[in-house]
């Protein structure tokens, strides 16, 4: 057996199973993962029995050129991004499977031996830790806190640290806090990893679901700063944009040299998307109606928690998850499943426990992905729940 599997934390939903013991109460209302239940565009899922028929044939590792025409004018509408080449972009069955293999590519295992780091976000999507310790390396975690704004403060980050950084993993907007980081910011890492030369993954699966300024890409500040993608790559989806979780379709975008390793990497590794799928995702990334619906969606419903649950500031800068502090998140899930069959996720099993603090402890990750009549069912349950905490 792979002694490494022995290493890797439990996943937060089998940690979740686990805490409350569901019983398959048929009322109950679950708002723990990040699946969008909004209706998907019905022409997008009209073209998969379009050409079912290709279910035969065995699809290529690289997207198929129709839809790379098509990605290449999400990023020229969406991020101005008008000059980038074939060998700079890549298909991947989502930013799941996208992190991992990613990670397993930049991370250097010649240089293993002087333990480097892989520095991330924390809390944080829990793939980026798991695949960090099976590429061979060291998680960093930089805390992000209340008392910073649950962003990274970068410029407290010991240089030693950057010395020994082989990758910087962000993730904007962020899963679970919702922060986004901002053009400043982002300009900010890439000097960083030009002085310190690191790479950087960024996973930008929630960049379309926004609620202030649109977000800047970190293909946009690589640009701005070294006029090309040198050492970064960059990850979207449609998962969350388009509401198709089922579809595993995304696509990695970056330094051509990066994604020449990553498409070799993958060659031997990585699942490839159904032709079907490709056929499909050609029109879910030209289709701007739907993701403004969401986002309209969305807001309607942080609104509404607000209001139900009388707290300010509820509504994050993007993503759509609600990051709600409470005393105890754990024992709150708890409680909150026993007496309203409402089940969240604790913010706990989304941190890792970093000298001697998790700083999601105190948090809970609430994913307003139903619609508003469930959602606001769930809310109140929530709120009767507070009182008594």
């Amino acid at each position: 057996m792979n002694s490494l599997i022995d290493e890797i934390s439990s996943y937060p939903f089998e940690r979740l199973r686990n805490l409350i013991i569901p019983t398959k109460i048929k009322n109950e209302i679950n708002l723990s993962i990040g699946e969008p239940k909004h209706q998907a565009n019905p022409r997008v899922l009209e073209e998969i029995n379009n050409h079912k028929n290709l279910f035969s044939h065995y699809p290529p590792m690289a997207m198929i050129p129709e839809l790379k025409k098509s990605y290449k004018n999400y990023l020229e509408n969406n991020f101005n991004l008008s000059n980038v080449s074939d060998e700079e972009i890549f298909l991947v069955g989502g930013t799941r499977e996208g992190t991992f293999s990613a990670i397993q590519t930049m991370v250097d295992r010649k240089q293993i031996k002087s333990k480097p780091y892989v520095c991330m976000p924390n809390p944080y999507y829990q793939i980026y830790g798991g695949a960090t310790l099976f590429a061979g390396a060291n998680p960093y975690f930089l805390d992000c806190t209340e008392a910073n704004n649950f962003q990274i403060d970068f410029k407290k980050v010991d240089s030693k640290v950057w010395k020994n950084c082989q990758l910087l993993i962000l993730c904007s907007p962020s899963n679970p806090t919702g922060k986004v980081m901002s053009k400043d910011e982002l300009c900010h890492v890439v000097e960083l990893s030009k002085k310190y030369n690191f790479k950087i993954l960024s996973d930008e699966c929630y960049i379309d679901i926004y609620f202030k300024e649109k977000p800047f890409s970190l293909l946009q500040a690589a640009l701005e700063i070294n006029g090309s993608f040198e050492n970064v790559m960059v990850l979207h989806s449609l998962s969350k944009r388009s509401n198709l979780p089922g579809f595993r379709s995304g696509c990695a975008t970056g330094d051509y040299k990066i994604i020449s390793a990553y498409s070799k990497y993958r060659m031997f590794h990585g699942v490839s998307v159904p032709l079907p799928i490709q056929k499909a995702s050609i029109l879910a990334w030209e289709d701007d109606e739907t993701v403004k619906n969401n986002r309209a969606f969305y807001r309607e419903k942080f609104e509404l928690a607000e209001k139900i649950l009388e707290r300010d500031c509820l509504i994050p800068e993007g993503a759509f998850y609600l990051w709600l502090k409470v005393k105890n998140s754990e024992s709150f899930c708890k409680k909150l499943y026993e007496e309203e069959h409402v089940i969240v996720l604790p913010g706990k099993y989304l941190g890792a426990e970093n000298k001697g603090n998790n700083p999601a402890e105190q948090f809970l990750r609430i994913a307003l992905v139903h619609d508003i009549e469930l959602t606001s069912k769930a809310l109140h349950s929530i709120k009767m729940v507070l009182k008594n905490e």
